[in-house]
């Protein structure tokens, strides 16, 4: 920030190497003969806060404000604070408002000054150092007698400030735009009485003795939208707001440039700007406004970067997802993994890149993702980022079918590389799946289609348990595609069976029955046993609910035969032979054939099939449990559902364990223990949200109506009820729907 009304622009210039000594004038020599401009220093006031277009920031400005106060009796305070972050992230604003919030409180009679050293102009020559600053610095103090010899100026300014300190006159310097820590080391004052405000894209506070570094982060999402509001000067409606704030990535010269557009175009609203930026190959081109750019601010980092450091952060664009392992970007860049690591510090260090969802991970900020993607496509050959997207893709297809395995089996061999154990596969897979997820599109571009489809069924496991059912529905239109493309049946018929899958869990059953028929015809045709038998099980759960248990036993029935023929123990059909049995009221045959089936399941380290058969053995138990009066049964009923909830939350199935709390709210509830049965709902409920499961809340809302209602709190129960009714509205289920209804009659 500046104000060019109170600027002191101090200077002269010399031609050529000339060394030229001229009394009473300040001088500034660039050994390279380049035109040199003189610094700018601004002398700080309480004026810079009368303006209005600042927003948020208040637990930085707190921060800084704690180091800037004056250091009580014994008190020891860092006198160099280091304001460091991404180009256009802020940190001149910030630095400027907080040194002028100081000078306000009366913390520097000494004086306060803000240089900007111009470290990142995009002519280097311009960059400014101690020499240049000595003068003008103090000619803004009010130092009238400056002599006129360069090398007494240093010696003067500290003595200057020496003098101030002895004086119990504390100073205020921001040294703003610094690249390199020799711009200001010889400018820190000798008494830990004054401060030093540095503001710097570089992580420079270890190489400046005792400075105290903070690391700024873009906006908070309120905070964001409130400086669009601020700079457009017009109403923005919150939703409007949130949509530019996102296509910003809440940076704050981004944000501040929306805000200008809008202003200077009144026939112009923000959902038009919002649709403007919307396409990512054109969104920088758009963030500009008059002589101020976001690619600029980016630019002026990325030019100083060596050759390496450049090509390491043009391969990091490339990658599928925002956040990358080590081992990703080695893949990518095609270079050793600690040369990379060494890259990709050095990129952290610029602000450039940033620490990624955990330990060895890195991200760019979603305006520098594009500025890079420019870049690479510009200076990088198409064959040579094709080639560095198929080694990634390669490596992600091998390492996700290593870790599928996992999910519901107990993999006998695992390459060299792989996983220790199912915490470990399911944990890569939760912190890699949207790296996963990109990669299904990008090999498919790269026409690995063959790759494109395993990444697919690979990471499908994991996404049906986390609940991200639109991610599972996107990967496998892709890979269906893929298939198709190669002509590989086998992986086509597999995708179908997956999409059978997703229906049911989204109790789009008809849907799911239509897929699952197509699978089941297919890897019939192929002889593919073993992926018809998976379709038929799937295919009886899905008409058991759509028509009725008895319209589900053919395809299962045909499932177990083929798993007979092979001399497998066909443990997921004895699980859906069980489930069928327990909805016919056969609870004690359905409690025999899911306790074989748990054998089976253990027996083969099958954990989630496993989990499954728990929860429906428990719920066979409550279920006669509910019928004979029998306590003992409740309780082993409990046991087993949360034995079941132990075992999803394994594999990470929260729907899974959200269905184990509905049932062990039901259990509490039926031994008529209304506060753990709400606290079971409770649970369930929760996990029903992240899921996204409307139906799954509704169920839930119903049981707490219910015993809220039993146990004389019918004013809370009846909203629990009311909601539910909302939820469950757009299914067919008649019997739940008068239930509600009569509880919720009046009187």
């Amino acid at each position: 920030m500046s104000h060019p009304e109170s600027r002191v622009t101090l200077g002269a210039q010399a031609a050529g190497q000339a060394r030229v000594y001229q009394a009473g004038r300040d001088l500034y020599i660039n050994d390279s003969g380049n035109p040199v401009v003189p610094p700018t220093v601004i002398p700080l006031s309480q004026s810079v806060l009368t303006r209005g277009d600042f927003v948020g920031r208040d637990a930085e400005i707190e921060r800084i404000l704690s180091h800037l106060q004056p250091a009580g009796d014994g008190a020891s305070i860092s006198s160099i604070l280091v304001l460091s972050g991404l180009g256009g992230i802020g940190k001149t604003e910030l630095a400027t408002r907080s040194a002028c919030l100081a000078v306000d409180r009366k913390w520097f009679p000494g004086g306060a000054v803000s240089v900007d050293l111009r470290g990142y102009d995009t002519l280097t020559h311009l960059s400014v150092y101690p020499h240049q600053i000595y003068s003008p610095v103090l000619k803004a103090l009010g130092v009238d007698a400056i002599d006129p010899l360069p090398e007494n100026l240093g010696p003067q300014f500290h003595t200057e400030l020496e003098k101030r300190a002895s004086a119990k006159l504390p100073v205020l310097i921001l040294l703003d735009n610094v690249r390199d820590p020799e711009q200001v080391l010889s400018l820190i004052p000798h008494s830990d009485l004054h401060r030093v405000i540095v503001t710097s894209r570089n992580a420079i506070a270890p190489l400046l003795p005792g400075a105290t570094n903070v690391r700024l982060d873009v906006l908070s999402p309120d905070e964001a939208v409130g400086l669009i509001k601020v700079k457009a000067k017009k109403e923005i409606t919150p939703e409007d707001g949130v949509a530019l704030a996102r296509l910003c990535g809440r940076l704050p010269l981004a944000l501040s440039i929306v805000g200008a557009i809008l202003d200077s175009d009144p026939d112009l609203s923000a959902p038009e700007l919002a649709q403007e930026l919307a396409q990512e190959e054109q969104r920088l081109e758009g963030l500009e406004h008059e002589d101020v750019a976001v690619r600029a601010a980016f630019e002026r980092s990325y030019v100083r970067l060596n050759e390496f450091h450049a090509a390491a952060f043009r391969s990091l664009a490339l990658g599928p997802g925002a956040d990358l392992s080590v081992e990703a970007a080695a893949l990518l860049l095609d270079a050793q993994l600690l040369k990379t690591k060494r890259a990709l510090r050095y990129l952290l260090n610029c602000h450039l890149v940033e620490a990624g969802n955990g330990p060895g991970r890195w991200r760019m900020h979603d305006l520098v993702r594009l500025y890079a993607v420019e870049q690479a496509h510009s200076i990088d050959s198409k064959v040579s980022r094709d080639s560095a997207q198929t080694r990634l893709v390669s490596y992600l297809a091998s390492r996700a079918e290593s870790a599928a395995e996992w999910i519901n089996s107990h993999p006998r061999e695992q390459p060299d590389d792989g996983f220790v154990d199912r915490a470990a596969a399911i944990e890569w897979l939760a912190v890699e799946a949207p790296n996963l997820v990109g990669s299904v599109k990008i090999a498919a571009e790269l026409k690995k289609y063959d790759t494109s489809t395993d990444l697919a069924l690979s990471v499908l496991p994991y996404l049906d348990n986390a609940g991200d059912r639109s991610s599972g529905l996107s990967v496998l239109f892709t890979g269906i595609e893929a298939a198709k493309r190669s002509a590989d049946q086998s992986r086509l018929a597999r995708c179908y069976n997956g999409l059978g899958i997703i229906y049911s869990n989204m109790r789009k059953h008809r849907e799911a029955v239509r897929w699952l028929n197509k699978s089941v015809a297919l890897a019939r045709s192929l002889g593919d046993r073993d992926t018809e038998a998976r379709a038929l099980i799937n295919l009886s759960g899905a008409l058991r609910e759509l028509v009725g248990v008895e319209a589900g036993m053919e395809p299962l029935n045909r499932a177990m035969k083929i798993r007979e023929e092979h001399g497998e123990g066909g443990g997921f059909g004895l699980t859906n032979l069980g489930i069928s049995l327990r909805e016919s009221g056969k609870f004690q045959e359905a409690e025999k054939v899911l306790r074989q089936a748990l054998e089976v399941h253990s027996r083969n380290g099958a954990r989630k099939a496993e989990a499954s058969t728990l929860a429906q053995l428990g719920t066979a138990l409550m279920q006669r449990a509910t019928r004979e009066h029998s306590t003992p049964l409740l309780k082993e009923a409990a046991n087993y559902l949360a034995s079941a909830i132990v075992a999803y939350r394994e594999v990470r199935d929260r729907h899974g364990e959200a269905m184990c709390f509905l049932n062990l709210g039901n259990a509490h509830s039926v031994t008529k223990d209304p506060m753990r049965a709400i606290d079971s709902y409770r649970s369930a409920l929760q996990l029903f949200r992240e899921v996204n499961d409307s139906h799954g809340q509704g169920t839930v809302l119903v049981g707490i109506g219910m015993t809220l209602v039993i146990n004389g709190d019918g004013e809370r129960g009846r909203a629990a009820l009311k909601q539910a009714q909302k939820l469950l509205e757009p299914f067919n289920e008649p019997e739940r729907k008068q239930l509600i209804a009569e509880y919720l009659k009046p009187g």
